[in-house]
């Protein structure tokens, strides 16, 4: 049933908002919407390119919801759809026989529909038109960066979709369809989805894992084109051949160099590739037995330990304790009782993103270090600081389960407590980065959420320790930015000289933040001379700069293209904050209607957008496992805070809030005033089916929607369409609760609305109770909606 809730909504709304936007002229206010003949007339004056680059409009869309003589095209898509969900067979005159290319808009967004029906519907209406239609919807399909439709139902034969049969002759006759066949245009569709893939998932952040088990277009779209093993490749293997220094060879051989040799066996090391040095350090002198260095092997290693300028300097200390070199030794102790800044070459060697024999021999040499010295200050902050994780530093094994349970029972306090004295005692350990992610991660939970932000920008913009943990930082500051902070928070941190390479970042956010709060013209002050690509690169870079590989093909300097794309958007918010004080300056009710409409229509969520996502925020912004992130956390958090942030980052929420102070506005016309009541209805709905659940529940109630808010500590469910839970039931009563008190309120004050029948119809999709549709059949017979209603009626048990 879930997946029915919005189907008439979708279907009639959208059909009538998106297909009139195929004809020109219709933005205009005042302007007379065309009848279907005249429509289709201007229609055919479109070329296919401008046909596909159709938006929709929310005066265009709001005029059509009513307009009588469009009710002949909503209705055969909404039979169409009806038949194949609930009736028996096929449509025999399905829409695009009908009307041709003017329903490819609303083919183009059911292709994007959740619901399995829908998505076959309207691809296979796409295939049935050609190209160059195919071709375009691909096109924009790439550049979306969706989950959805199912690629089989893009490459499978045309034969299957339309009667279940399959041909298997010739599998990649669906390719020529898309115009894949021509090598330009295959080229650059394979070059737009590998621009336009997701991220990976990686230990870059906290990723949900039903997200990551969803599909990708484009991905899947790739391997179907190039072959699965070209983008889902096995690991490769080490197939680097062995490695063959004839010269060095020589070197080695010498059983008493004298200092000629010597300094010549030294500069050709010197002059060897980076790498090649690296494979030499590790597969010819790592491999030698403690103690049998050969006298040339020794004397790189010492000239190597005895150059500050050598980036393999401790690599080389290193490796001469282990043969038992006197200087070596010397060496060593002084760095692991003295500077222990000395030793993050060797360490950062080992982590998280490297998986090569040299990072093996570098954990390696880091254990007989630890075997060797166990009380030096190195050694003895590792251990303790395994102690506070419960876990040993270098391999993470568990501690004894009686310091696990004396960690556990700890309060974050203790726990704040206990990470700022290890830093306090080894603020130069390698680990230090590590200690102060722990050290924010507990100051959260002491909701000292500013302290925790200055340690994020501390680790974003500063050295600290090894480095190999400053990549968790901005995951958290994002989500802090976004839903966390307030907007007196923000405006503090921004005049604290510490924060000074983040500002631009954070007087973005609060630019966004005072849209979202409808303060539209300090939004504009506060970005006015906002240049976000001359952020230092450093500050994105501890992000961005730690696990590239997915920008593969993006940009060879990630940050860069981060940076560009983020001005971008706010060069668009810019744009849209004006329209809306305009709007807002205007204060009249049908500028308060439009303002709303902007917010909950199509494009609204750019208005209080952060660009900081990536394009992945409902992917990325916490919604569960709060206990991590803080910003939902209601345990520890004021709860009306928590859900005045979710509420403010919700296009839907904002819009629906909008349309309750218009309804509350006693210059508001009955004209307006109904609209206003379908459109509140309406966008409950499309929050319902169309947005995470997780979000539904964080912004619970939105403005004039009955029940009580969530304030409970929930792991939410993240899927659009799994079995309900309880709070979601509840919910969902509510939503119901609002869409029947509209309903109701329309019958009183305006018994000949054109609106009941359709809101009849999406309360019957959300509840599945049939009187919503008697009411129609006993109290409309005159509506277009009564033949779909008996239809249903008559086919529920299906």
């Amino acid at each position: 049933m879930q997946s029915r809730y919005y189907l008439y909504l979708a279907v009639s709304t959208l059909t009538l908002g998106i297909s009139s936007l195929l004809y020109q002229g219709l933005s205009q206010p005042g302007k007379k919407i065309p009848t279907p003949q005249i429509a289709a007339q201007q229609a055919e004056k479109l070329t296919p390119e401008q046909l596909t680059q159709v938006e929709v409009d929310e005066e265009i869309r709001d005029k059509l919801r009513t307009n009588p003589e469009w009710m002949e095209i909503a209705a055969a898509i909404r039979q169409d759809i009806m038949i194949l969900k609930w009736g028996k067979g096929k449509p025999q005159n399905p829409v695009w026989k009908k009307y041709g290319a003017k329903a490819y808009p609303l083919l183009d967004y059911y292709t994007r529909s959740k619901d399995a029906v829908r998505q076959e519907y309207a691809v296979l209406g796409i295939r049935s038109l050609g190209k160059p239609y195919t071709t375009l919807w691909l096109t924009r399909q790439i550049q979306r960066k969706l989950t959805t439709p199912d690629i089989g139902l893009v490459t499978t034969s045309l034969k299957n979709l339309t009667d279940g049969t399959y041909d298997d002759k010739n599998e990649k006759a669906w390719q020529k369809e898309f115009g894949l066949d021509e090598k330009a245009t295959r080229d650059r569709l394979i070059k737009l989805a590998q621009q336009n893939l997701q991220p990976e998932p990686s230990t870059l952040e906290y990723r949900n894992y039903y997200q990551f088990n969803e599909s990708e277009f484009n991905k899947d779209f790739l391997a179907a084109v190039l072959g699965y093993d070209k983008v889902y490749p096995s690991p490769p293997e080490n197939t680097e051949s062995p490695l063959n220094l004839p010269e060095w060879s020589k070197f080695e051989r010498l059983t008493k160099p004298n200092s000629s040799q010597i300094k010549s066996a030294i500069t050709y090391y010197r002059n060897l590739p980076v790498t090649t040095q690296e494979r030499l350090l590790v597969e010819r002198l790592g491999q030698v037995k403690a103690g049998k260095i050969s006298p040339i092997g020794k004397a790189v290693l010492q000239s190597e330990a005895n150059d500050p300028k050598s980036k393999d300097q401790v690599w080389a200390i290193a490796e001469l304790e282990r043969h038992g070199d006197t200087q070596g030794i010397k060496q060593l102790q002084q760095i692991i009782n003295g500077d222990l800044s000395q030793i993050h070459p060797l360490t950062r060697v080992t982590g998280y993103e490297s998986h090569t024999i040299r990072n093996t021999h570098a954990y390696y040499l880091l254990i007989n270090i630890a075997q060797k010295y166990p009380q030096s200050k190195f050694i003895k902050g590792c251990h303790e600081y395994g102690d506070l994780i419960g876990a040993s530093y270098f391999d993470h094994a568990e501690r004894p389960k009686a310091i696990r349970e004396r960690n556990a029972k700890k309060t974050a306090a203790q726990h704040s407590q206990d990470w700022q004295q290890w830093l306090s005692k080894y603020p130069n350990h390698p680990g230090a980065d590590d200690a102060t992610y722990h050290l924010a991660r507990s100051l959260q939970n002491t909701n000292d959420v500013m302290g925790a932000m200055r340690l994020w920008n501390k680790l974003m913009t500063q050295s600290v320790g090894d480095g190999d943990a400053i990549y968790l930082a901005y995951p958290y500051v994002r989500s802090l930015l976004d839903v966390g902070l307030t907007n007196e928070q923000l405006e503090t941190l921004i005049t604290e000289p510490a924060i000074k390479p983040m500002v631009p970042l954070l007087q973005y956010a609060l630019s966004v933040r005072y849209a979202r709060g409808q303060n539209y013209a300090k939004a504009l002050e506060t970005s006015a001379k906002l240049d976000l690509t001359k952020m230092s690169n450093n500050v994105l870079g501890s992000y961005y700069n730690y696990n590239p590989y997915w920008w593969a093909g993006k940009s060879n300097s990630p940050v860069i293209e981060v940076q560009k794309q983020m001005q971008t958007m706010l060069t668009e918010q810019r744009q849209r904050w004006q329209n809306l004080l305009k709007l807002q300056q205007e204060n009249t009710p049908d500028s308060q209607y439009r303002l709303a409409s902007n917010w909950a229509g199509a494009g609204g969520w750019k208005n209080g957008y952060m660009a900081i996502w990536d394009g992945f925020r409902a992917w990325h912004v916490p919604f569960e496992d709060c206990g991590t992130w803080w910003v939902c956390n209601m345990k520890i958090r004021d709860s009306k805070l928590v859900r005045s942030l979710y509420q403010d980052s919700s296009q839907n929420a904002v819009g629906i809030s909008q349309y309750q102070k218009l309804l509350a506005n006693p210059r508001i016309t009955p004209q307006l005033k109904e609209k206003t009541l379908y459109m509140v209805a309406s966008t409950l709905l499309w929050q319902w089916e169309n947005h995470p659940k997780g979000e539904t529940l964080r912004i619970h109630p939105p403005a004039g929607v009955p029940g009580k808010p969530q304030n409970f500590f929930f792991d939410v469910d993240y899927s659009y369409t799994g079995d309900l839970q309880d709070p979601y039931k509840q919910i969902q009563q509510n939503y119901q609760s609002r869409v029947d008190q509209i309903i109701s309120e329309l019958k009183i004050r305006f018994p000949q609305s054109k609106y009941i029948d359709d809101l009849l119809f999406s309360s019957y999709y959300l509840s599945g109770k049939p009187e919503h549709l008697q009411q129609i059949v006993q109290f409309y017979p005159t509506s277009d909606r009564v033949g779909e209603a008996k239809f249903l009626l008559e086919n529920r048990s299906k």
